[in-house]
């Protein structure tokens, strides 16, 4: 099968190019689209916190796919949603797309058996099928 609309999702933690390189593999000609959610409050100071998380916008993506390949960089997409909900955000932004593809880390025992995937809330809410590369 062919796939002409794919969008990447990248959560910006660094390690990422395997999920990249996937994409790139699997794309064969189609459109790449790279999407990263904010947090609400991305960027803002927080009593809460030491500092405030990182808020990204496109060029930092653009960035993280150029580590990985410039040439298709240059012809890939961009998206930066803020959103409290990273699953619906992305679900929602899956609409017009033909494949989501997103990496997945294992999570620790404790956090296996009483905290609900990111991931997992994102298969639930998209609207393509979705390809889930371990990290």
């Amino acid at each position: 099968m062919v796939y002409k609309n794919i969008l990447v999702s990248l959560c910006g933690r660094g390690d990422e190019s395997i999920v990249i390189n996937e994409a790139i593999n699997i794309a064969d000609g189609g459109q790449l689209s790279f999407v990263h959610v904010n947090d609400l409050h991305a960027g803002e100071m927080s009593m809460m916190m030491d500092a405030p998380d990182k808020k990204y916008e496109e060029a930092d993506i653009k960035e993280w796919v150029e580590s990985v390949n410039k040439n298709i960089a240059e012809k890939s997409n961009y998206i930066v949603l803020t959103s409290e909900s990273v699953s619906k955000a992305i679900g929602d932004a899956t609409s017009d797309m033909d494949l989501l593809i997103l990496g997945h880390r294992k999570q620790s025992f404790f956090k296996h058996h009483f905290f609900d995937s990111v991931d997992e809330g994102i298969v639930n809410t998209s609207k393509c099928p979705v390809l889930v590369v371990p990290k």
